[in-house]
């Protein structure tokens, strides 16, 4: 998965672009077609489920030092 600049979005809101494998992007089409919504709102769905909370973050912040962006 390659990330994307981001975009503007409306206000409160940020807009994310990724390119997914063919395969996931897919899985994502047809699971939204299965549950009637749009793919944005079911990935959305999906992404607010797996960010940490705020306080989740300050956690591992504290535990592990801010660190280098990238999971190791």
């Amino acid at each position: 998965m390659t990330a994307v600049p981001e975009t503007p979005g409306p206000p409160g809101r940020m807009r994310v672009g990724v390119d997914l494998p063919s395969d996931i992007a897919r899985r994502l089409r047809t699971w939204a077609a299965l549950r009637g919504q749009p793919v944005s709102h079911v990935a959305a769905e999906v992404i607010t489920a797996a960010v940490p909370t705020d306080s989740q973050l300050a956690a591992q912040i504290q535990q592990n030092g801010a660190g280098d962006g990238h999971d190791h």
